[in-house]
């Protein structure tokens, strides 16, 4: 029995050092209450997607990237309640057209046709967004504005802005709601309170994608547990979408 007590002990002191170990191939800005499962899968090449809830607790400082810092005070700006955090990271060399990439893909409005939802607790799947209108687009020399009008599975038509900006910073896409979206009769989502900033910017030897999506709506205790499945599972499905999109090299 002391033996056993002992090996485990001492492998659970083992596993406590070993995080810092991953913590080397992280952007050193980030706050330490990443799990050290999370950087294993964000070193190994997969999404990482955390559902933080407020933005007190973003991980990212500011001042990492320019791009990366709008992503966070356009969360802010909100005080969003509902919210999740991704970040995904691919090496730089394999993949040094990734920010002319995200130019091509965040600019097809129309590829929101194609991303498809699935309620696992359901087991159904089902387009995310069945109608999708571009409405107006404006070209800058290093920017894109995109009005919309989109209807989202089991809420309202909206109309939302999309705004695409890069330069030796790195890429910036965001999204945001400029109508309120309705269910049923029930205004679940004011104006301007449902957010989504993706960064994609260099860090070391690698490209690091930092996104940020997110609400302000009412939090009611018998149905925030359902909500938050919901709105991390289409945020979960968005994302992947998006990243399959590329043709990452790891």
């Amino acid at each position: 029995m002391t033996k056993r007590f002992l090996f485990a002990a001492l492998f659970a002191i083992s596993a406590f050092f070993r995080a810092p170990i991953f913590a080397q191939d992280f952007p050193p800005s980030f706050s330490s209450t990443w799990k050290s499962g999370e950087l294993q899968d964000l070193a190994s090449g997969k999404i990482v997607i955390r559902n933080i809830r407020k933005c007190k607790n973003i991980s990212l400082q500011n001042g990492v990237n320019p791009y990366a810092d709008k992503a966070i005070q356009l969360a802010k700006s909100v005080d969003a309640n509902y919210l999740a955090e991704i970040v995904y990271k691919m090496p730089k060399n394999e993949n040094q057209n990734a920010i002319e990439q995200a130019i091509k893909i965040f600019e097809d409005i129309n590829l929101y046709k194609e991303i498809i939802y699935t309620d696992e607790k359901k087991g159904k799947s089902r387009i995310l967004f069945p109608l999708v209108e571009g409405r107006f687009r404006n070209d800058g020399p290093n920017w894109i504005q995109i009005g919309s009008h989109i209807k989202m599975d089991m809420l309202s038509a909206y109309d939302s802005e999309l705004r695409i900006e890069w330069g030796p910073d790195g890429f910036y896409f965001t999204q945001q709601n400029v109508t309120p979206l309705m269910w049923k009769s029930f205004k679940a989502v004011k104006e301007r309170n449902m957010i989504a900033g993706i960064a994609c910017f260099e860090w070391g030897d690698d490209y690091y994608v930092y996104a940020l999506g997110g609400l302000r709506a009412p939090r009611v205790p018998l149905i925030i547990a359902e909500v938050e499945r919901q709105f991390i599972g289409r945020i979960q499905d968005f994302t992947i979408f998006y990243i399959n999109k590329f043709n990452i090299k790891q």
